[in-house]
């Protein structure tokens, strides 16, 4: 009797648990909603009426005005941002893992582990401040108006340090032991050995990285002032702070009126079009993120 009342006990909070993440979904989903729906809905039916959850005689209008007059400009900020995110991920990906490695070995193995973890650790808490952070790059280090500047000041994490520490610790010591016996350096342990067990870890390290890339607007809003280098979280931002941007460059300068620019139509569609690789590729990487953040919990 006492078994059934636990397990009908489980059962309900169970169902609570699932009841309550549906809610919590339904209104993350609810603001993506009504981006998408705002972008597919006529300029002056939001002016008048304002903002809906569901398109009120859905039209293209607006991505066929994007691509039309401003489609030269969003195809070179979406190769920007492709790139700044395939480079910038393989660059944090290499540094943190190296960094995770060395500072998860023994102090006989390697006697420096525990002082890089404290000064990665020390790192996280303190801080020189933005304005002498922004001298070092500019003044010191050159990066400005190039695509350095928009992946190298964010080449290491200490968060994802830790993640990618834990994944190591997990790698049993037999295993290492078996690879020294046979003769292995340590890098061939680091790469035939440790790479291949952590994979989950730093497949996950990969997507926060890809995210963080490909929404970041602080570097390119901080150490970018020419069109060359512009992503597209920053041509968003640019959209969202002037609307006369949209007429910027444009063949329709002249005749269109800033009344008839479909403003808020179009902020919302180039949300839509930076949302949908993320949405995409997200799902893909999910059961790697899980197992990855549990991996590098257990240990840290």
């Amino acid at each position: 009797m006492n078994k059934k009342k636990k397990h009908y006990k489980a059962r309900k909070e169970s169902k609570i648990c699932y009841i309550v993440m549906a809610v919590l979904a339904v209104l993350c989903l609810l603001p993506l909603l009504m981006v998408v729906s705002t972008s597919l809905t006529d300029e002056v039916y939001i002016q008048r009426n304002g903002y809906s959850l569901f398109p009120v005689e859905p039209t293209l209008d607006t991505y066929k005005f994007l691509l039309t007059n401003k489609g030269k400009m969003l195809g070179k900020s979406y190769i920007m941002t492709i790139l700044v995110t395939i480079l910038g991920t393989i660059y944090s990906v290499t540094i943190t893992t190296c960094f995770a490695y060395a500072v998860s070995q023994k102090k006989s193995v390697f006697r420096f582990a525990r002082p890089l973890s404290f000064i990665a650790w020390f790192t996280s808490i303190f801080s020189g401040g933005v304005l002498p952070w922004y001298v070092l790059c500019t003044q010191y280090y050159g990066l400005k108006n190039n695509i350095w500047a928009l992946f190298i000041p964010y080449g290491f994490s200490v968060m994802h340090m830790y993640i990618l520490r834990g994944n190591f610790r997990e790698i049993p010591e037999e295993l290492i032991e078996a690879a020294k016996l046979d003769g292995a350096s340590h890098s061939q342990i680091f790469l035939k050995v440790s790479i291949p067990l952590a994979r989950a870890g730093i497949t996950t390290v990969a997507l926060f990285r890809v995210l963080g890339f490909w929404n970041d607007f602080f570097l390119p809003k901080w150490l970018i002032t020419d069109t060359d280098h512009t992503t597209m979280q920053k041509l968003l931002y640019d959209m969202l702070t002037s609307t006369m941007e949209l007429l910027k460059d444009s063949s329709l300068a002249s005749t269109y009126s800033y009344t008839s620019v479909p403003a808020e139509t179009a902020k919302m569609a180039i949300a839509v079009m930076v949302i949908v690789p993320v949405v995409i590729l997200y799902p893909c990487g999910l059961k790697y993120f899980v197992k990855g953040i549990n991996l590098g919990g257990v240990k840290g």
